[in-house]
Formats: C-alpha cells, structure tokens, sequence
C-alpha cells in the first residue's frame, strides 16, 4: 500500500529549518564560539536531552531552541542557562497540561508555539467543547499562514460541521440532523413514544447498564425543527423531543460481556489475556493506582485480544497486540497530556530488558505501536517511514485496532467519542469497555 502523505505530515523538524545541536559544530552555520561538549555537560546534568535542542541560522535574535512534544521554546543564548530553562520548561508542561485537563483551550492555545499549534489543535481537538471547537479553529487558522498545509481537507470538513452550534444547539449534519441514543427503560415501554433521548450514546450505555438485565441501547436520528430543548450538561446531553419525530430507529449491535463470556473463554481468549496479565508488574508505573496504569493496561489488555478474536487476526498478530497492551505506558510519569510517552514507554521497554521478540518484523510493528499510540493517526501515518516495515497493511491493521482497544477505555475519562474508533469490532464493544470499568465484569 502507498501513503500519499501531503505536507502536513511532514516532520515538524523537517519543515522548519533547525539543525540539531549534537550536528551544529560540523555545519556551515554553526556561530563563532560554539563548542557542543561544555554545553552538553550542561544539558546532560539536568536531565535534559540533547536531542531536543536545536539552531535556528535564520532567526538572529533567539536562534537556540528546546522543542519537544507540546513545548517549543526560543533563546538568544542557552549557554549556563540549563537550569533556568528546565525550570521554564516543567512550568511550560505544567500549564499545557493543566489547560487541557480544565478544558481551558484558549489558554492552550496561547501556551504552545504559533508553529505548533495547527497540529496540536487537531491533537485536543476531541477534548474541546462543541459550541467552541469551530471559534478556535478559525483562530488557529488565522493566526497561522500555514495552516491550509497543516489541516486537511477531512479535518476542516469535521471542524466546519461545528459552525454555529452553541450549548443549546447540538451538533447536525449537512441535512440538519441529529444522531442520538437512549435504553428502553421497561418493556413496556414505546420507544417511539419516547422524548427523552441523549447525544452521548455513553450516556445511553450507562443508562442501559442500571437495568436489570442490561436493557438495550438505541439509535436514531431527529431533525433540528423537532427538537424541544437541549441540555448540553456534559453529565446529560440530553434532548426533549417531539415523540414519533425520531427516525430510523434501531437497536445498536453491542457485545454484553456477560452473555459472550462463554464464547471468550472456549476460544482461548480469557486464558491468553491472563498470560500476559501475569507479565504486567505494578513496579513498571509512576503511579501504579493512576489512570493510565494497571487497571487501566488490564482492561486495554482484555479489549486488545477481544477485536483481535472478533476481526479474526492470525495468532502473531494477537501477540503484538497483548504485548503492545501492557507495555504502551509505563514510560508515562505523569498522568496529563503527554503525546510524547509512547516513545519512552519504548525506551523503558528496551532499556530494561523486557522485551523478547525474536521475529524482526513484528517487532518493528510493535514498535511502531508502543511509539505511536499516544498521537494523531496523520502523525503517525507521517512516521511509517521512519521503520523497517515490510507490510504496512499489516501494521496498519494492527495499529487501528491497538487504537481502539485504548480508545475504548477513555471510559474511565468519561471522554469515549466512538466517531472515531476504526474497527467494526470495537464499535460493538462500547457496551463492554463499560463493564470493564465498572467492574460489572471482572476476569
């Protein structure tokens, strides 16, 4: 398969003309007065890494420049200057981190380098309340010349569709229409008599899930006209309606763990996930009871092998699959926004041994899924370069349902938008990443 990756998938450093500081002493640009070792001593005992310091020749008055991640930081000089500008960075951290976790998209907005932003944008784009994700994509726009390279014509369609929705006016479609869920609370009940109805089919799931037995969840779809009021609550979402007025109405195809559990178990499913959650060790975490930690790389683990099973992946392709699960973050240290931990969650994994792949190839798979899990999919797409991968259908295959398996348990964040899983399995596991963290079904 051939990627045809437009610009905007080029390599930040790629478009940006920074020359690395560990290859600044061998450049035509290098300044008079440069020499790398003293600095790199300088860096190195503050636990900084060289490898995110860079020379801009083309900006005179602040050519030194720390980026990695989320932080972009300019310096006319960074010469005995390491440890102010680590104190600049984890306060920089800090605040990104706090911004995005307050829902605060302004103040991250005004926090992250004007070159950065486009794609980070896209990055918390998910996270942004409805009435302001279109206000704040007109304002990166505008206030970034590049950004027709950086947003792509599938995004801008997605941002677009956000023009004009305020907290009382949900999000439709190109024909004014609005997708929504509900249980059906009692069996005698008329669902389409119903005029209560939720945008958040979470919402609708966990409704489902107080009803004993599980009641079923489902979906339809209602005209703006039709619409009596609108709770925008996060906790609600919910829609008066005019009854009869919603359409195509049907039962949604979800998976209830306690009725497939059965089948998990004669298929050699629940046997393989507890051979790999014996492997996980509490000691490999910052914060062993956190939300990215063991609970967590359980219920990705379970979530992993079960779309494994459902999309009928081979035995290898499962195996990189439980094992990208447990080890995906353990090189996190903290709990907040971090698109970088992925790669550290790799360097940790070979650093300290844990790691037996005899097979190249999937282990260049593997690789690719642990370092890339926490980013974009254009970002990702943007890096296949980057590994020795001889079947990228293969990888990607394996990458979307990897995705899924972590997407499906923002659960526990109460932060799942199943517009954007990737496998047909994995939208029939809604119902299940619910029980999962419930505990309503515990293995």
């Amino acid at each position: 398969m051939v990627l045809m990756r437009p610009k905007a998938y080029q390599n930040f450093i790629e478009r940006n003309p920074l020359i690395p500081l560990s290859k600044l002493e061998t450049s035509p640009f290098k300044p008079d007065g440069f020499v790398l070792a003293p600095l790199q001593s300088q860096i190195n005992s503050e636990g900084l890494s060289l490898d995110d310091f860079y020379f801009n020749p083309h900006d005179a008055e602040l050519p030194y420049c720390y980026y990695r991640g989320t932080v972009m930081l300019s310096f006319s000089d960074i010469n005995h200057k390491t440890g102010e500008i680590k104190d600049l960075i984890n306060r920089v951290n800090r605040d990104i981190n706090e911004s995005v976790a307050k829902r605060d998209f302004d103040r991250f907005l005004s926090l992250v380098d004007s070159r950065l932003a486009p794609e980070l944008f896209m990055e918390v784009f998910n996270f942004i309340p409805d009435q302001d994700k279109y206000r704040l994509f007109e304002r990166v726009w505008r206030f970034n010349e590049n950004s027709p390279e950086f947003f792509t014509e599938e995004f801008i369609k997605k941002a677009v569709k956000y023009k004009g929705v305020t907290s009382a006016k949900p999000v439709a479609d190109e024909a004014g229409y609005v997708q929504v869920y509900r249980s059906r609370k009692a069996k005698q009940e008329s669902i389409e008599e119903a005029s209560a109805w939720t945008t958040d089919v979470n919402l609708a799931i966990l409704q489902a899930l107080a009803c004993d037995p599980v009641s079923s969840v489902y979906r339809g779809r209602i005209h703006l006209d039709h619409i009596i009021s609108y709770n925008n609550d996060k906790s609600k979402k919910e829609l008066q309606v005019k009854p009869h007025e919603v359409q195509q109405i049907e039962v949604m195809d979800l998976i209830d763990l306690r009725e497939f559990d059965s089948e998990l178990r004669a298929a050699g499913i629940v046997r393989q996930y507890n051979f790999y959650a014996q492997q996980i060790n509490n000691q490999w975490f910052h914060n062993p009871q956190g939300v990215h930690a063991l609970g967590h790389t359980r219920r990705v683990l379970l979530l992993s092998l079960i779309i494994s099973y459902l999309e009928k992946y081979g035995k290898e392709d499962s195996r990189i699959l439980g094992l990208a699960s447990i080890y995906h973050d353990i090189g996190r240290i903290n709990d907040g926004y971090d698109p970088d931990h992925g790669i550290a969650s790799y360097d940790k994994l070979i650093q300290e041994h844990l790691l037996e792949m005899s097979d190249y190839q999937d282990r260049e798979i593997l690789r690719f899924l642990v370092q890339n899990h926490a980013i974009p999919d254009q970002s990702a797409y943007k890096k296949l370069n980057r590994y020795d991968l001889p079947d990228v259908d293969r990888t990607l295959r394996l990458y979307d349902a990897f995705k899924d398996a972590d997407g499906l348990d923002r659960v526990r964040i109460k932060d799942l938008n199943p517009e954007y899983l990737r496998t047909d399995a994995a939208h029939r596991l809604l119902l299940a990443a619910h029980q999962l963290y419930s505990r309503q079904i515990v293995y």
